[in-house]
């Protein structure tokens, strides 16, 4: 176990690609599900924020409310941070934290949110112990996280099928749960929480564009932090790589083509 989330390594990296992925994020869309919960007022912590799409989102919602997003990384926060100065957002703030020591005292806020955090981590429990404990009694706690032994990816071939099996080995390498999203009742069954809203969700690329945009989104984010990963361990071959790309782009241009990812989502109440 890491005694700090800084001595992980974060499977997708920093790149363009991943950067891409987490910025389509908003708290309109990938967070819609904690919106109804949220009143003017409340304090907000979004641990792991990443780029803080989501985070200045919430924001808004809570507002004058204060909202802190930590992340182990802060240099993903600037374009953020300055569009919400532009726009006046003035309850928002970023900081370089640590999920599984967030420094607050108990009891500091009304809502703590996470997505993609516990999958990405080798110590879940952990992390969700905290933002729990840095939540006051009543307070909500907002989880989504994906589920890749849900994804729907349509048609197979075993070219698809090894580069599928790559990603998850090095997930697993890195101690990371890539089925994090079936888990998220009973992480928080186990701490007592009265759980309100728990629902599996898919994001869906089956328009000609928008499939052809993901693949070339994921195909970048192998290109450039992945594929390090999976030479590393001897799993692939330059070779290899190149024709696992060109086999997705292929899969990408079949008019029958699907890919749903899928995603578990949750709110609970601290007791």
């Amino acid at each position: 176990m890491s005694n700090d989330s800084k001595d992980e390594t974060y499977t997708l990296g920093y790149g363009e690609g991943s950067m891409e992925w987490m910025t389509s994020r908003t708290a309109e869309s990938h967070g819609a599900f904690l919106l109804p919960y949220l009143k003017p007022g409340m304090r907000f912590l979004d641990c792991g924020c990443g780029p803080g799409t989501l985070t200045m989102g919430f924001a808004q919602r809570v507002a004058p409310g204060e909202t802190i997003g930590i992340d182990r990384e802060t240099s993903q926060t600037g374009p953020i941070a300055a569009d919400a100065r532009a726009a006046s957002i003035t309850n928002l703030e970023f900081a370089r934290g640590d999920v599984y020591r967030l420094p607050w005292p108990d009891a500091s806020f009304d809502v703590t949110f996470g997505s993609a955090v516990l999958g990405s981590v080798t110590d879940a429990e952990r992390v969700v112990r905290e933002m729990l404990r840095v939540l006051r009694p009543g307070g909500i706690i907002g989880l989504k996280e994906f589920d890749n032994g849900g994804d729907l990816i349509w048609p197979h071939n075993p070219i698809i099928d090894r580069s599928i099996e790559l990603y998850q080995r090095v997930r697993a390498a890195n101690g990371h749960e890539a089925n994090a999203g079936r888990k998220l009742k009973s992480y928080l069954r186990s701490h007592g929480c009265d759980i309100r809203h728990l629902r599996a969700v898919y994001d869906q690329y089956w328009h000609d564009d928008q499939l052809i945009a993901y693949v070339e989104r994921n195909i970048k984010l192998i290109d450039e932090n992945l594929a390090t990963q999976y030479l590393q361990h001897g799993w692939a071959t330059p070779e290899e790589l190149r024709e696992e790309a060109e086999e997705w782009r292929r899969f990408a241009s079949d008019p029958g083509a699907i890919y749903m990812c899928a995603w578990v989502e949750t709110v609970g109440i601290k007791q």
